[in-house]
């Protein structure tokens, strides 16, 4: 054993098992092949005093019994905070994603408010944080002056074993989707789609597409279960990517993986992840110029070299884990009351 680290995100108990979300586990479960003993735990209540009270609570008498060496909180705002206030003694980690540093462009004076109050608790929680980790470059420059010295770059890792390339005409069988149909991904980022994510501008995109394939579609990828979205990764034709903004996008990688060509507006670090991916486009917000690029790579019809620039880079699960396992070799031991300065 290498180790005990707890990890704590937001999501919610089901059964009395913790669900959050699918790249927390699976950064939990390669941290655990790696050699680690993980407990993965989770804030259920983010929004009142008394629910975040309830949670550090649980949290702190978790923490105790697990006999961990490092907590590590795999977001900012209330889940940063309350990882620091039921972490003791022991180092903390704080991952920060994306939305937890950048304005979330949601309607409403009172979301506006929330986001910002929750954005000034997570640099709280950091500033007394013994290591921050950042998914991507523009979200370094996101932190303070201050806080960046004790930052890292490490994008989530993406499991290789799931997302992989498949044939192309045999995915489709399974889907049931037509061969000769012109199929784009898109990530809603949920249920309900999210802002952010800039559904009108794919919506008009498609648009423009079927002015020369009239029966192509946008499939939507929502909150679908990963193997679902394996396999059509490796059906589709395309991702399109239209965000507004993002940290390091985890459909991004997956599509990479499965050898899927991304056209995508430059947010994050796409540029620095698709660099050298052909085929594929980064295109400005406009629905044009990405009708354009779609249209270049469907009448290409070939498969991208996604995969072997992930493993280039470094972002399977497993590579991401042996990073973080190096970071909490340094940390293990330390006090966790150092404050930057």
């Amino acid at each position: 054993m290498l180790g005990k680290v707890f990890l704590i995100s937001a999501g919610e108990f089901i059964d009395g098992a913790p669900r959050t979300w699918t790249w927390a586990e699976t950064q939990a479960k390669s941290l655990v092949d790696l050699g680690w003993d993980v407990r993965l735990s989770l804030v259920d209540d983010r929004t009142s005093i008394r629910g975040i009270a309830r949670n550090v609570r649980r949290l702190r008498a978790e923490i105790a019994s697990s006999g961990a060496e490092i907590v590590h909180a795999l977001y900012g705002t209330v889940t940063a905070v309350a990882a620091n206030a039921a972490r003791g003694s022991l180092p903390l980690v704080i991952s920060f994603c994306g939305p937890d540093l950048l304005d979330t462009p949601e309607p409403g004076l009172l979301w506006h408010i929330r986001t910002r109050v929750s954005y000034l608790l997570g640099l709280v929680a950091a500033w007394r944080a013994q290591s921050l980790v950042v998914k991507s470059r523009n979200l370094l420059t996101a932190l303070p002056p201050t806080l960046r010295s004790r930052a890292e770059v490490i994008p989530n890792g993406v499991d290789d074993k799931l997302f992989a390339p498949l044939n192309r005409a045999d995915a489709r069988c399974k889907l049931g989707w037509s061969e000769s149909q012109r199929i784009i991904l898109f990530n809603a980022g949920g249920c309900k789609p999210r802002r952010v994510k800039n559904l009108p501008l794919a919506e008009e995109t498609m648009a423009k597409v079927r002015e020369s394939y009239p029966t192509a579609r946008l499939e939507m990828l929502g909150s679908s279960p990963q193997a679902d979205v394996a396999l059509k990764m490796s059906a589709a034709d395309c991702l399109l990517v239209t965000s507004l903004h993002e940290g390091s996008p985890n459909i991004v990688k997956e599509a990479m993986a499965c050898n899927l060509p991304v056209v995508t507006v430059p947010c994050g670090d796409v540029q620095e992840r698709l660099a050298a991916v052909r085929p594929g486009c980064i295109a400005s917000h406009d629905a044009a110029q990405l009708a354009t690029s779609i249209r270049r790579v469907v009448e290409r019809g070939d498969r991208s070299n996604g995969c072997n620039e992930l493993i280039r880079q470094g972002l399977t699960a497993h590579q991401v884990a042996t990073q973080l396992s190096r970071l909490y070799d340094r940390l293990r031991g330390k006090t966790g009351f150092a404050c930057a300065g």
